[in-house]
């Protein structure tokens, strides 16, 4: 038995987003609607490309009905991650 840790795998929150969608039935561009973001926008957050700050989270948590600090976390926690193990 080893005793080395292994770090859990992070995932971008654009990952959890985007099966937010898949499971609404939701394109981009209505969600973008939604959020009332540019689908540019939402498009960046899906591909990693866009910090989801504290405006967008709570965007994204009125079209979706979460919390805002949900989507902070998510974020945060990915920052965190690629920061530290170059990702």
């Amino acid at each position: 038995m080893s005793s080395k840790l292994v770090a859990a795998e992070v995932f971008p929150p654009g990952e959890h987003l985007a099966d937010e969608l898949a499971a609404r039935g939701w394109t981009m561009p209505q969600l973008a609607k939604l959020m009332g973001q540019p689908a540019h926008i939402v498009s960046g957050i899906l591909d990693a490309q866009v910090e989801i700050t504290e405006d967008l989270a709570e965007s994204i948590s009125v079209a979706l009905g979460t919390s805002a600090q949900l989507w902070l976390n998510l974020e945060a926690a990915y920052r965190s991650h690629t920061s530290v193990h170059g990702a």
